[in-house]
């Protein structure tokens, strides 16, 4: 470390000149402490596998055909797509569920378009009256971060649910997409719309007609057909025949049958009534009937971001539509909020735990204090660097910080005792011993911390669902490990010659600590040191036993 010709050493400089170094280190600091209150917040890192559930409804149908004539094939198909992991599958009367799971490397989008693919491969092997599949993508971001409950104001305008869930599924789900975080949003709880026909069989009867002929008129007139592409210099133009009816009058007026007398038109046989489909759920929000609403964040998105921008833009939802008594349900921020809180809390105590330990060991106030002054530092310069790389504060990245305590201060003692032996013990004035000081431990204190953190890079890349979870633990451990010998070689040996004090004298606190020092640290280190030179004496007695 020493200068060509007998020049200044670098630490020799940095302690002459302090204050570039001094300034890049307390602008981390500053972006530390920006990114600590800026950082999403989650209750853990989203470590599942992206999963693709298929439902393929057959009305009718046995379970026993499902299996047979679906969900096998299904199954089949879906198990030769790239990159899946398992396929389970479950077959009910009417109804085939079938979930495949994929490898972390195949993103949801490209799994759903894959499953989708393989469905149509295989559409003309299917019974032909199935309904079409519907395909539902699962992952960490398909858990509700916010639930709200939607039902009409008391007292306001005569809304019904029905009602309700039809300002839900149009123009209040529509508001909420607005909001850049939400990524989706899920309407639930029943009454969903439809269009409900009553046949009248004496009407039916009257006119020859059976029920099958007037649902094959149904499904034959009332659906939009494409008849192709025109092709022009400028553009090109999409045709297509409007034929789904969604008016009443237009319903009513279908045509079902040709007759001498005249043609015979649905309403000639049945009464059309908007309705909505047979519950088969329902929903209960803060203890009344409501329409619940799940908001969903983005697959990279986060939860606390997600929420808090709901949060903003809830007022002025609610005032859009002052008829309607829109209330939180449920929502993931409780938890999170409360789990963080009291990783903060252990965090804390940590700290105060480990800073009373040392000076328990040291006996000394000022060699305490200097050591407690590092861990601040830190810290904000990980979390600095979490922010950084796109981190988030979670029960695993803040066990790693709470982990990192004992191993932060293991750079900082190293270097303040052994600036303290050149100080007290070699007589050397405070700002040599610190030059002196650093520079013998320098080399040794970063083979320490480098060893440490290349223990944790195999774990890193450990692979699956091991590596989401410990990733993010090894990753911030280490950056804390490398933070904290920056901090070591740069903040402490600036604030050792205003803390650190020539003369001996122990005060009234340090005197009583120094009592445990000679009861109770001084016997263990002298057991330790009787053992070693005894194995040193018989070598043969410690040699065998540990070579079997």
């Amino acid at each position: 470390m020493s200068g060509k010709g007998g020049g200044k050493t670098f630490i020799e400089y940095f302690l002459a000149n302090p204050h570039l170094i001094l300034a890049i280190l307390l602008l981390a600091v500053a972006f530390g402490v920006i990114g600590f209150r800026s950082m999403p917040l989650n209750l853990f890192p989203d470590a599942n596998y992206p999963v693709i559930a298929v439902i393929i409804p057959w009305p009718g149908a046995s379970a026993g055909d499902v299996e047979d004539q679906v969900t096998r094939i299904v199954e089949k198909e879906l198990s030769a797509v790239d990159l899946v992991r398992k396929v389970k599958s479950v077959s009910q009367d009417e109804m085939a569920a079938v979930s495949v799971e994929f490898e972390y490397a195949k993103g949801l989008d490209a799994a759903a378009t894959d499953v989708s693919n393989a469905l149509k491969r295989i559409e003309s092997r299917l019974p032909p009256d199935i309904r079409q599949p519907e395909i539902f993508r699962v992952s960490d971001a398909t858990t509700p971060v916010f639930t709200l409950a939607v039902s009409p104001v008391q007292g306001g305008a005569p809304l019904d649910l029905e009602k309700v869930r039809q300002l839900a599924d149009n123009e209040l789900r529509e508001a909420f997409l607005r909001i850049p975080e939400v990524a989706d949003v899920e309407v639930f709880g029943g009454y969903f719309p439809e269009v409900e026909i009553a046949v009248d069989p004496v009407r039916l009867h009257e006119h020859n007609l059976s029920l099958s002929q007037v649902i094959m008129a149904i499904r034959a007139q009332n659906l939009n057909i494409p008849d192709g592409l025109v092709i022009r210099e400028k553009g090109q133009l999409l045709v297509k025949t409007a034929g789904e009816k969604l008016e009443k009058g237009r319903l009513l007026a279908l045509l079902v049958r040709h007759e001498p007398g005249g043609d015979v038109h649905l309403g000639d046989v049945a009464t059309v009534r908007t309705s909505f489909r047979e519950r088969q759920s329902l929903y209960r929000g803060n203890g009344r009937p409501a329409i619940g609403i799940n908001i969903l964040r983005a697959e990279k998105g986060h939860v606390t971001t997600t929420i808090d921008a709901l949060e903003s833009a809830l007022p002025g939802i609610r005032a859009a539509f002052p008829y309607l008594n829109i209330e939180v349900a449920d929502t993931q921020k409780r938890i999170i909020d409360t789990s963080i809180d009291n990783m903060i809390e252990a965090l804390r105590d940590a700290i105060i735990m480990t800073v009373g330990m040392i000076f328990l060991m040291l006996a000394n106030v000022r060699m305490s204090l200097l050591a407690a002054i590092s861990i601040p530092f830190t810290y904000f310069l990980t979390f600095a660097l979490m922010s950084a790389i796109g981190y988030e504060l979670n029960i695993v990245t803040l066990t790693a910080v709470i982990v990192a305590v004992g191993l932060l201060l293991d750079d900082a003692i190293v270097v303040i005792e052994n600036i303290e032996r050149h100080y007290h013990d070699l007589g050397k004035n405070i700002h040599r011993a610190v030059v002196d000081g650093l520079n013998e431990i320098m080399l040794a204190d970063w083979s320490g911390t480098y060893t440490t953190v290349i223990v944790l890079v195999p774990i890193m890349f450990v692979g699956g669902y091991v590596q989401k979870i410990l990733r993010q633990f090894t990753v911030v451990l280490a950056l804390a490990l490398l933070a904290s010998y920056v901090v070591s070689v740069t903040v402490i040996p600036l604030l050792a010659p205003y803390i650190m004090r020539r003369t001996s004298r122990k005060n009234r606190l340090e005197r009583a600590v120094a009592q445990f020092d000679r009861y109770v640290l001084d016997p263990i280190k002298n057991f330790f040191a009787n053992l070693i030179h005894f194995a040193l004496s018989h070598k043969l007695l410690f040699i065998i036993p540990g070579i079997a």
